[in-house]
């Protein structure tokens, strides 16, 4: 009996997770332009990609999500806009929920640019990403170190200098 309650609170405690999570925006800003909050439910409505990754240790690891240029351009009309000259001299500043920042260039984000874009991603190997990792998580393909791969997004900010 003590083993069933176990079961089923590991049950519940795993949907809480899985509803908060639901729930998980992150903040999109472009200057004066543009300051909104994207959430996963709106993020998963949009195509969906993956991307293979292997870590330093060896380890592989499959990301699903959608293309960080595809979830700046929904969030912020100001951003769809930018041709691709603009595009070329700004920057994406990306932000965890405990401050590290990673900088990329704006063309790295577009699937006309490089075949294997940016994805915001929200799953790893098939499972919500964890409380490590998530709820989003920036994933840079073609690093081969991954310093870029952002871990708990919280706000990503486009520059144009």
């Amino acid at each position: 009996m003590r083993s069933l309650g176990t079961a089923l609170l590991l049950v519940l405690n795993i949907g809480l997770v899985r509803a908060q999570s639901d729930t998980a925006t992150v903040h999109i800003m472009h200057g004066a332009d543009c300051d909104a909050w994207f959430s996963l439910e709106r993020m998963r409505s949009l195509p969906q990609h993956t991307a293979t990754v292997t870590s330093k240790d060896g380890e592989t690891h499959h990301y699903r999500g959608a293309l960080l240029q595809r979830v700046l351009s929904d969030a912020c009309p100001s951003i769809a806009a930018m041709d691709k000259h603009a595009r070329t001299r700004a920057a994406v500043k990306v932000t965890a929920s405990d401050d590290f920042t990673a900088v990329l260039g704006a063309m790295e984000l577009d699937s006309t640019f490089k075949a294997r874009p940016v994805l915001l991603a929200w799953e790893r190997d098939g499972a919500p990403l964890d409380g490590h990792f998530g709820p989003f998580q920036l994933i840079v393909p073609e690093d081969l170190r991954h310093s870029r791969n952002v871990r708990n997004v919280s706000r990503v900010e486009l520059i144009n200098p």
